[in-house]
């Protein structure tokens, strides 16, 4: 006998659920991985990239055969399937196949120690000198970075299955079952949502692309899928990248790469305040990719050292414009990231190739002309870019929100926009660049650090005015964009700054050159990614993200039940009247049912304008009637008078429908009511159904 009969089959229930979510996240979780890779893998395989390189790599390769396919689909009608990417990459694959396979023949096909120099090989005693040893490293840095973020960011999130509550979510959920619901996935198709009818205008769709095959191989719903893809960009894709980064454009070691793997979540300003900010999705993919971006100018300045695991010419010639070309396609914006990051890295590289170049002992065979040449091309071509694509002024409404001199502090100290300075950090920030300056043959990363943390901390600070926007215009002069930009560039100096220290102190006490050292080493960069979680910046942080996750603003619990539950009610053709700043909207993602307003900015024909003022009017209200029936109008949700962004009751023929007579109530969970528009009468006497 069961001694707690009444709450047998409740526990029972609650565990088959249970199991039911965790297969739905497995299934999401494999359609994600198998959308965000096996496109690019023919090309990285083609390329015989080393395989932390190819892992990163597969992303952007696999970005840019979604968009690809997504354009030819539009263009001959093909419905949008991972099918077309998968064939594309194939193609591409298989047209890399020989200039890839010449360049297996001319590398040796073991992987020889991080770089020709004892800074390099030093460190790398015991099993970290084995090949299996370098593999284990990377490995840890991974898991650390990665799970340590996870862990971080899902209690903020309040769970995988959690709806961000913020503007922008509204348009990047709706886009995917745009996409799904038209079997379309051009950037002018998405672009077109918010269009008249029968027009198109340019949206950078890669994330939707990418969310939209998600959501069709899992079978799972629009929010799981756009909440997996996050989590596995910001928690796998990113602290790869910067591996990679540090794998092949550093001297860094084993110990190095574990750090800049276990650092990736140590400042909040990015991934972290990019995944609850606007939601701007978007422009957090495109960071996700950044360090591939410092990895490909690196190399072109010349400033990668040589070993196994540098780029080869082949290599770099078509990596360099995937990876640029994926990063544009997430986002324009992601153009002008590269240029404050890359800019400096390519100066950088002339001025040492010219320093070696007259230097009386100078190694015969260095090129500087060259470098020359494309770094005033690169400078000119991007002030010109830089004025010319930025937005109008009137979209630069982001003011600044601290003095030069806090600015300053919360720049170095990594702090994320509008949140305190930490001295702890940012004195062990300053001690890290020192030691990438005294002790490291890599001092070319302080380059885009310095420039990323001038970029941090005069967004802060700069009045607005012509300067301000200037300077910062590209991204509508917003802090949090702004500000993402140094964890690209400060992680691997953070990373390098500790195995330059952890090398300086095994060269006078031999003892910390071997495993102790490295252990301490890795410790110490935990510690470091500690301070920076527990650090009054990240406390507020939390409290930005928990508020644009675990509050009501957008969308309740009881309306998103409400909204689960519109399939079993409301045909699939019915349209539903509906408020996007109250979230009811979001029936077009989470219901898979059209809606009359997709999102709360929108160009529309006059009967939509017309219904969202007088819809309640409809039975008194003859042309109201007929805008109702022309457009199919057949239900209406209520979810109240609260918006986001302190609105109140914005479409008025909403508000008091269903006490008008114009519509009847058939669901209610709460508060929140689905209504069916009754019979009216038309401008031509008829009664309309």
């Amino acid at each position: 006998m069961c001694p707690f009969p009444g709450r047998s089959r409740p526990l029972e229930q609650e565990a088959g659920a249970h199991r039911v979510d965790i297969l739905r996240i497995l299934a999401t979780l494999g359609a994600a991985l198998l959308v965000l890779g096996a496109p690019g893998l023919p090309s990285v395989l083609a390329l015989r990239l080393r395989p932390l390189t190819a892992v990163a790599a597969a992303v952007p390769f696999s970005l840019l055969m979604a968009a690809i396919a997504a354009e030819v689909g539009h263009l001959l009608g093909i419905p949008w399937t991972i099918v077309s990417p998968l064939l594309l990459g194939l193609a591409v694959g298989a047209a890399l196949w020989l200039p890839g396979r010449r360049r297996a023949r001319a590398t040796p096909a073991d992987d020889p120690s991080p770089a020709p120099n004892k800074e390099a090989t030093h460190p790398a005693t015991g099993l970290l000198s084995r090949r299996r040893g370098r593999a284990g490293a990377l490995l840890i840095g991974a898991l650390l970075g990665g799970g340590l973020l996870l862990a971080r960011v899902l209690p903020m999130m309040g769970g995988v299955f959690a709806v961000n509550q913020t503007y922008d979510n509204v348009f990047h959920l709706n886009a995917v079952r745009h996409i799904l619901r038209l079997q379309d996935a051009s950037a002018w198709i998405v672009g077109g949502m918010t269009a008249l009818p029968g027009e198109e205008t340019y949206y950078p769709a890669a994330w939707h692309q990418l969310v939209s095959l998600v959501v069709q191989i899992s079978g799972q719903g629009i929010p799981l899928a756009s909440n997996v893809v996050m989590l596995l960009l910001a928690a796998v894709v990113w602290p790869v990248g910067l591996m990679v980064l540090m794998r092949t454009c550093t001297t860094a070691g084993p110990v190095g790469w574990i750090a800049a793997g276990t650092l990736a979540g140590v400042t909040g300003a990015f991934p972290v305040a990019l995944m609850y900010w606007g939601i701007v999705l978007p422009y957090f993919l495109s960071m996700t990719m950044m360090p591939l971006v410092v990895v490909v100018v690196a190399h072109l300045a010349g400033l990668a050292p040589r070993s196994g695991q540098q780029l080869s010419g082949v290599q770099l010639a078509v990596l360099l414009p995937v990876i640029c070309g994926a990063v544009t396609l997430a986002h324009p914006q992601g153009v002008f990231v590269g240029m404050v990051l890359g800019l400096p890295i390519l100066v950088w590289g002339t001025l040492a190739r010219a320093r070696e170049r007259f230097s009386p002992s100078a190694v015969p065979g260095h090129r500087l002309w060259p470098l020359t040449v494309l770094t005033v091309v690169a400078l000119a071509g991007s002030a010109m870019i830089w004025l010319r694509f930025r937005p109008p002024e009137s979209s630069a409404v982001w003011e600044p929100n601290a003095s030069r001199k806090e600015a300053i502090g919360q720049a170095i100290s990594l702090a994320p926009n509008a949140t305190p300075t930490s001295i702890p950090l940012g004195l062990v920030m300053l001690g890290c660049a020192v030691a990438v300056l005294l002790l490291s043959r890599s001092r070319w990363l302080l380059a885009p650090w310095l420039a990323a943390a001038a970029m941090s901390a005069l967004t802060r600070s700069t009045p607005v005015g012509d300067l301000r926007y200037l300077l910062f215009g590209n991204w509508y002069t917003d802090n949090n964009r702004t500000t993402a930009i140094i964890a690209v560039a400060a992680i691997p100096v953070l990373a390098l700054g500790i195995e330059s220290l952890q090398r300086w102190a095994g060269h006078h006490r031999p003892a910390l050159s071997g495993p102790p050292g490295q252990v301490a080493a890795a410790a110490v960069a935990v510690s470091v990614l500690a301070l920076g979680m527990l650090s009054p910046g990240a406390r507020v942080n939390q409290w930005f993200f928990e508020s644009a996750w675990q509050t009501s603003g957008l969308l309740s619990a009881d309306e998103r039940a409400l909204l689960e539950q519109l399939p079993e009610v409301v045909p699939e053709d019915a349209v539903i009247a509906t408020n996007a700043w109250n979230g009811s909207s979001l029936a077009y993602a989470i219901s898979d049912r059209p809606v009359l307003n997709t999102y709360m900015g929108f160009q529309a024909e006059p009967e939509v304008h017309l219904l969202n003022a007088e819809l309640d009017e409809a039975r008194t209200n003859p042309e109201v009637c007929d805008a109702a029936e022309e457009l199919n109008v057949e239900y209406a949700l209520d979810f109240g008078p609260q918006e986001i962004h302190g609105r109140s009751a914005s479409y008025t023929g909403l508000n008091e429908i269903s006490e008008t007579g114009a519509a009847e109530v058939v669901l209610q969970v709460g508060e929140a009511k689905l209504l069916r528009m009754l019979p009216c009468r038309g401008t031509d006497g008829s009664m309309n159904p």
